[in-house]
């Protein structure tokens, strides 16, 4: 089965959080593919050159996941016996921006290559601008979302802070596309769900099972399922 998994960047800045992740990893069976955000690094850098307007933002945004996050999170993997394997957008053209265009490709063969050898990819959020060779940040849960629906995934899992999302202090079960369209436009949802809740609703017609919760959800069944 092809899982899916984006996970914040939390995960790799506390120990105990990655601890659990790499335990949840080792306990399932799955082809996994494994998406990160920024954690605490990307915002601490971009901050520092006063914000993604910086001309060089990009470039320093990749420096910081592929010279920070990425490697740190797959040598934690690969220490606990977990055949990790760090790349981003840019190598192997895995994700690439045709011009005018903020959707990337992917080029889910590759991905399927390596699955097949018993590789866990762990992604950071990079596409290639093919006009140019340039390196765009994506949003990670929208990335995972274009990953999981390329590979029509069996399953795709948001990891968050929370065992689901929740509405009016109440988490939610399940939920469909078109009600996370009109509980986020109603401003129901803590806007920190906002983003996840879009990508999570655009990946169901396409993938097998979406959920969204927290680590120990992912291990206990606590969750949100997301479907078309």
């Amino acid at each position: 089965m092809t899982h899916v998994i984006k996970i914040s960047g939390y995960e790799v800045d506390h120990a105990d959080s990655l601890q659990t992740l790499i335990s949840a990893l080792s306990s399932i069976n799955d082809q996994v593919v494994l998406i990160h955000g920024g954690g605490s690094i990307l915002p601490r850098v971009l901050n520092a050159i006063g914000g993604t307007n910086h001309p060089a933002a990009a470039e320093i945004a990749a420096m910081a996941l592929r010279g920070g996050i990425n490697p740190r999170l797959v040598a934690a993997l690969t220490q606990h016996h977990l055949q990790a394997i760090g790349l981003c957008g840019s190598d192997l053209e895995l994700m690439y921006l045709l011009p005018k265009s903020d959707e990337p490709i992917v080029r889910f063969e590759v991905l399927h290559y390596l699955l097949e050898q018993a590789w866990l990819p762990v992604l950071a959020p990079l596409a290639m601008e093919s006009a140019t060779g340039a390196v765009k940040l994506l949003n990670a849960d929208t990335a995972a979302q274009m990953i999981a629906s390329a590979l029509s995934a069996d399953q795709l899992t948001y990891i968050v802070q929370t065992p689901g999302v929740y509405a009016s202090g109440r988490r939610i079960s399940g939920i469909s596309g078109r009600q996370c369209d009109r509980y986020i436009k109603q401003g129901a949802f803590d806007p920190t769900y906002t983003s996840v809740v879009k990508a999570a609703s655009l990946a169901a017609p396409h993938v097998g099972r979406v959920r969204i919760t927290d680590l120990n959800g992912f291990l206990d069944g606590v969750e949100t399922v997301v479907v078309a």
